[in-house]
């Protein structure tokens, strides 16, 4: 053996054996926080493609252009190692953009590109390219119209006056062939059933031809208010449900629902100024061991002249407390300081049974997936070690697991 190994050629091809390992061990010690990612490369033949749909498209545009052309969306696939397509999917922490700073008015084929993406992926973006016409700016004000919906169901001897709409006005700014089309700038508003004058807040403003087409463009404000102006001496108003008692042992109501959120009140309209909710007659909680429905009384004001309706329906949801069975849940591995490798010891369970304790509406979602048991190993030595098992899980869960402990060995 000594005769061999004194051979030239012999130790000449061992030192080159020892230089390529010292020259990959220390390239590895020297990656930067992708280093895990960049070993599951170089080990891993494992080969993925996936599609991000719906990325934002974003203008890189001098602000004193307009353009129109780009979609609001494009989708991105990504193709190369599973860990890197699947955290890039996962955060989408990239952007899609188009770059027009650069161009003059005109119409153009430009590439849709992208930024913030791995170079180790193949990426096609979907449309790979657009045609876009970038204009000057133009910026005109229009009076906004109202237009009802449902006018035929406002309810009987009501009769819709004029509607304000505060701002009256606004600015629209778009490309001047946008602006030169403008025929209409309108809001719509659903008067069903409304029966008292209303302000509903923050109604879209919507821009369109003289053919009915519903244009893009930037609208200043873009929602206005519009107050509903109705002739009648009556008042909507909600329904307060009142209760007493106490849900019996093992049970949670989970919902009580009227079966109409608000009642009519005809009365004098100074006394309906300070009328602000109908109540119910109280309904006794301690009672209710199921899901039931309930006929109550509302209790209508001296003032009012008539409560329509005076009696209605409340829905009362309830969820028992059960328990449920997770069977053969992985335990996880988690913290284990490089350079050493963490594993079970053999023939120690590496999955566990637990019981959960909960309501049902909150314990038929659940999945295992939904649960994380796992041990901490970091910091510790090599050998052999009995952790505890801990468990990330929903809040509010009882959790009864029939293992507290798993044995591992750090090498």
């Amino acid at each position: 053996m000594n005769d061999w190994l004194n051979k030239p050629w012999v130790i000449r091809v061992l030192s080159l054996i020892l230089a390529v390992l010292i020259f990959t061990v220390i390239r590895f010690d020297n990656q930067d926080t992708n280093g895990d990612a960049l070993r599951l490369d170089l080990f891993s033949s494992s080969q993925e493609t996936q599609v991000v749909n719906n990325m934002p498209i974003d203008v890189k545009l001098d602000d004193k252009y307009a353009v129109s052309g780009v979609p609001d969306t494009a989708n991105v696939t990504l193709e190369g190692t599973v860990s890197v397509v699947q955290s890039t999917a996962t955060q989408r922490n990239f952007d899609v953009f188009v770059d027009l700073e650069d161009l003059e008015p005109g119409t153009y084929t430009v590439p849709v590109e992208y930024e913030g993406i791995s170079d180790r992926l193949n990426v096609t973006v979907d449309p790979e390219s657009i045609e876009v016409t970038i204009e000057e700016k133009d910026t005109a004000e229009f009076e906004v119209k109202v237009d009802y919906t449902n006018e035929e169901l406002l309810a009987p001897g009501y009769e819709l006056l004029e509607a304000v709409v505060e701002p009256s006005t606004v600015q629209i700014t778009s490309s001047k062939s946008v602006i030169d089309r403008i025929s209409v700038v309108k809001v719509f508003v659903d008067v069903e059933g409304i029966q008292e004058s209303v302000t509903i807040n923050d109604v879209k403003i919507r821009v369109y031809d003289s053919e009915g087409n519903e244009l893009s463009a930037r609208v200043e404000p873009e929602t206005v208010d519009v107050t509903i102006n109705v002739d009648n001496p009556n008042k909507s108003v909600p329904i307060s449900v009142k209760t007493e008692g106490k849900a019996p042992d093992g049970i949670k109501i989970s919902s009580i629902t009227p079966s109409q959120e608000e009642v009519q009140v005809f009365a004098p309209e100074d006394d309906l100024e300070g009328l602000d909710q109908i109540e119910t007659e109280a309904i006794d909680l301690s009672k209710i061991k199921e899901d039931t429905s309930i006929e109550v009384k509302l209790k209508q004001p001296g003032f009012a002249k008539l409560v329509n309706p005076n009696t209605i329906t409340v829905d009362i949801k309830v969820d028992r407390e059960i328990e449920r069975t997770f069977e053969d849940v992985s335990i996880d591995i988690q913290d284990v300081d490089n350079p050493y490798d963490a594993s079970f010891v053999k023939n120690t369970d590496e999955a566990v049974d637990f019981k959960v304790t909960g309501y049902e509406s909150e314990l038929e979602k659940l999945e295992p997936s939904d649960f994380s048991l796992f041990v901490d190993a970091s910091g510790l030595n090599p050998g052999e070690h009995e952790l505890p098992i801990k468990i990330n899980a929903p809040n509010g869960l009882k959790i009864d697991i029939s293992s507290k402990t798993v044995m591992i060995r750090i090498e």
